[in-house]
């Protein structure tokens, strides 16, 4: 298999990936231990020593929440063999400092087809500039996005209003920020959902119809959705240092 021979030389794999500063990579085996990570977890997670990172489990890396949702997703991976692709989630760096990445997985296999790890990237979203080749097209409708996250906004509207089909909305969406624009359009509520859990005492049925949720079932379903944890647990964690 084609993923097979991809990782049979890691440390090639791991050289190749230190290169890349805003993407987290690894592999771990079936019990989700990490066997190879890239400098940019270890600087992360470990103040840049990588043998701090091998051989432990998200438990003992990460907050445990985070760590659960991590485990979890790893867990499904091994379980059904089914990659994990682009995920939107929300990372929580050292110093409680939080982003946004995309996330991909998928199963490790030996000769005979066996699952025996998880191969993983996260990649930081970092919004593209106003200069940015396709940028300008869409500047009214990113405009709107970001003022009126609140409201309830359609894609399809949105793509009418950029003067596009719903498919080259998507299209030119992606090509800017990696993400669907129902994603974006999450992204945008839950940067403020984030904030106003960080900064205020706000209940959070207020901090869910601020940041364009019917009520606050429908902010904590998604909130846990993207961040693997609910709100109120976000609130308790948020400003403490990752390990």
């Amino acid at each position: 298999m084609a993923q097979t021979r991809l990782f049979d030389d890691p440390v090639a794999v791991e050289a190749l990936f230190d290169a890349l500063p805003d993407v987290v990579f690894f592999l771990k085996d079936v019990t989700g231990r990490y066997v190879v990570v890239n400098r940019t977890l270890a600087d992360r997670c470990a103040g840049g020593d990588k043998a701090r990172l091998l051989g432990r489990r998200p438990e003992d890396v990460f907050p445990t929440a985070l760590a659960a949702s991590y485990a979890k997703q790893d867990e499904a991976v091994v379980k059904t063999g089914r990659t994990v692709e682009g995920a939107l989630e929300l990372h929580l760096y050292p110093g409680g400092v939080t982003g946004w990445c995309l996330t991909t997985k998928l199963p490790l296999r030996d000769s005979e087809g066996r699952i025996t790890g998880v191969a993983g990237i996260s990649r930081d979203l970092n919004a593209p500039g106003e200069k940015a080749n396709g940028y300008a097209e869409l500047a009214s409708v990113l405009e709107r996005m970001r003022c009126h996250f609140d409201e309830s906004l359609r894609i399809d509207e949105l793509a009418a209003m950029a003067g596009f089909s719903v498919y080259q909305f998507e299209q030119r969406v992606r090509r800017l920020f990696q993400m669907s624009p129902i994603q974006l359009l999450h992204k945008l509520r839950l940067d403020e959902a984030t904030r106003l859990l960080r900064e205020t005492d706000l209940p959070l049925g207020e901090i869910a119809l601020q940041t364009g949720w019917c009520d606050q079932s429908a902010f904590t379903r998604h909130f846990s959705r993207y961040t693997g944890i609910a709100p109120g647990r976000f609130r308790g964690m948020a400003g403490k240092r990752v390990p």
